[in-house]
């Protein structure tokens, strides 16, 4: 992919979160929860824009996910909590995006893939060759939202 055409779609994604927070006021998605079907359809949107293929949803990866997503109240962190090294939740686990919303702005579908997509590395899972995925959201009881997406 060329990169003028990259460049262009960057910015129609740009464009479209900068719509979306002019429309709605800002970038304050409100939600008691995380709706990780929601997170999922705008990352198969960005790919798709891109000329990826969709994600899957695996039952496999949704489970390590939620694995990892219990484990980080305890260590938020790519490490687990007993050392170990994220991928050994699961296998063929090749990537890792972790999120942490404190608020209900945060734990918005809109602010968590801008946090992603903002950082390289994040961007780089989004935009992989990865085929199938798994997330999930743990809550805990101050209502701080973890979130774990494992990439396969």
């Amino acid at each position: 992919m060329s990169t003028t055409r990259i460049s262009l779609l960057k910015l129609h994604f740009i464009l479209c979160i900068t719509v979306m927070i002019f429309v709605s006021g800002g970038i304050t998605a409100r939600a008691k929860t995380v709706n990780t079907g929601e997170v999922v359809a705008y990352m198969n949107a960005l790919r798709g824009e891109l000329g990826l293929p969709a994600f899957t949803v695996s039952d496999s990866l949704n489970q390590s996910a939620a694995i990892r997503a219990s484990e980080l109240p305890a260590r938020f962190d790519h490490t687990r909590p007993d050392g170990s090294a994220w991928y050994t939740v699961g296998s063929g686990i090749y990537g890792e995006n972790l999120a942490r919303a404190d608020n209900d702005e945060k734990k918005g579908t809109l602010n968590i893939m801008a946090a992603w997509y903002r950082s390289p590395s994040h961007r780089a899972n989004l935009l992989s060759k990865s085929t199938q995925i798994g997330i999930a959201c743990y809550e805990d009881a101050n209502g701080v939202a973890y979130i774990a997406c494992e990439f396969n």
